[in-house]
């Protein structure tokens, strides 16, 4: 006889349907993969779509015992900023009795908020990097990774990214071999990604700091330059103390942290966009040694210059 496990996917407002839906059909479409390749199935996902505003309906002690639980992407509004006292105690109680907490994108917020990422580190999408550090500046967080996985919580980072928690979640529980012909049926990469590859450099402008901001624009336009720090501090009129302590709390980057993700972004641009060598692509954007360019792309992307341009490039031949 199958064992049935529970699977939870918590809604909230704004809640992305297509990623709502897309789990519970990828669950029913494992139960379906694994009718197909045993005689009988050792397992069978049971899921169930729960509202967050149900949650404050219940009466104590009466709230299901799921195995899993998923909190989605968010992407109408910001309810994922908003104190949800009811949605925290239920994670809390799920958590407490055993079950594996997850969350896609701006679900980790919810996370954050019910107090179970003490301790932990955690991912979410790129984009909202500095918005959860802001929130929570105490917690770890890591943006580079596309999934972060413990026992008993795992956080998915960029919106798409519930396809690549349910397909872990699913491995946990099944043979390697079901979660691959799931992804041979659904016809998805079942391999590790990271989110790194995905990210862009998106620096803070709204800061209200005008001597900081006038560096920036200086960094943008001229990248390619040599810029010591004594010259940004007489762009912005400070002293260079002063101006490296304003523009770290603006920005939540050292000055030179700053244009090296400046440079890495515009040889982004030029690996997806043209075919000009890498060699001059990386004198382009400002590095007179291309050993030094490769080795810090792949850093800060998890990828080579070569692999990114065969991953992502489009540019003209």
């Amino acid at each position: 006889m199958a064992r049935t496990l529970s699977v939870i996917i918590l809604t909230l407002e704004g809640t992305a349907r297509s990623a709502v839906y897309g789990l519970e059909d990828l669950f029913h479409s494992a139960n379906k993969i694994l009718t197909e390749l045993q005689n009988v199935p050792a397992l069978h996902f049971d899921v169930h779509l729960l509202a967050a505003e149900t949650l404050s309906r219940q009466p104590q002690g009466t709230l299901p015992h799921p195995e899993l639980v998923i909190v989605p992407p968010i992407l109408q509004g910001q309810a994922y900023l908003a104190p949800l006292p009811d949605v925290c105690r239920a994670l809390r109680d799920w958590h407490g009795q055993g079950s594996v907490i997850s969350s896609a994108c701006a679900g980790a917020f919810v996370l954050a908020q019910a107090g179970l990422l003490e301790g932990r580190c955690a991912t979410t999408h790129w984009q909202l990097e500095g918005l959860f550090r802001y929130h929570f500046p105490h917690l770890d967080l890591d943006t580079n990774a596309l999934l972060l996985s413990d026992s008993d919580l795992v956080t998915a980072g960029g919106v798409m990214a519930w396809m690549d928690l349910a397909l872990h979640l699913i491995g946990r529980y099944v043979p390697p071999s079901v979660v691959q012909a799931l992804g041979r049926f659904l016809v998805v990469d079942t391999g590790t990604r990271q989110q790194r590859y995905y990210r862009s450099f998106m620096p803070v402008m709204s800061h209200g700091d005008a001597p900081v901001l006038r560096v920036q624009h200086q960094l943008h336009q001229h990248y390619q330059r040599r810029l010591a720090v004594r010259d940004m501090a007489a762009i912005a009129g400070l002293t260079e103390r002063t101006f490296m302590r304003r523009f770290q709390r603006a920005t939540g980057l050292r000055p030179g942290e700053y244009l090296q993700q400046q440079r890495l972004h515009k040889a982004r641009e030029a690996l997806e966009n043209s075919r000009d060598p890498i060699e001059r692509i990386a004198w382009q954007v400002g590095y007179e040694d291309v050993s030094a360019f490769r080795k810090m792309f792949l850093k800060q992307t998890g990828l080579s210059p070569s692999q990114y341009r065969e991953r992502f490039g489009g540019g003209a031949p």
